[in-house]
């Protein structure tokens, strides 16, 4: 029989086939438990990667929608602007840190919301002359009959 010292006392192994038997049913426990343990962080990691993609795909359309609501043409060119890791929903599921980021693309990109600015300040280019235009001689009799 074997002795052990537990607490600064001698306790006495009367079976120590049992006490092996015991360890080997621990460990193969503790297999278990680590074996579940990880498939149960895989499982909620995957949930979590899809809780972030269909956020992400709702906070984008939430950006669309306000973006339209503002009357901002362009909105899929004005969305590569956009800084979503600094947007977020409030309680409503409304998008907030939105308008700061407009107001900042406002300067730096005026023609995403003046209609004029967008054709590069040339709404009109097409009644414009050309300057350096050599003229038929039938452009230059239109020209003279339509008085330009």
């Amino acid at each position: 029989m074997e002795n052990e010292v537990i607490n600064n006392e001698t306790v006495e192994i009367k079976d120590p086939k049992a006490v092996l038997d015991a360890l080997d049913r621990a460990k193969a426990d503790a297999k278990r438990f680590r074996e579940e343990k990880e498939a149960l962080e895989i499982n909620l990691n995957s949930r979590d990667q899809k809780i972030a993609e269909y956020s992400g795909k709702l906070l984008r359309e939430q950006v669309k929608k306000e973006l339209a609501a503002q009357n901002i043409t362009n909105v899929d060119r004005l969305l590569k602007y956009i800084d979503f890791n600094k947007l977020e929903f409030d309680e409503e599921f409304n998008v907030s840190g939105l308008e700061d980021q407009v107001i900042g693309i406002k300067t730096d990109f005026p023609e995403f919301f003046d209609p004029k600015l967008l054709v590069a300040g040339k709404a009109d280019s097409a009644d414009a002359q050309i300057v350096n235009a050599s003229l038929t001689v039938s452009d230059k009799q239109a020209k003279m009959l339509l008085g330009k």
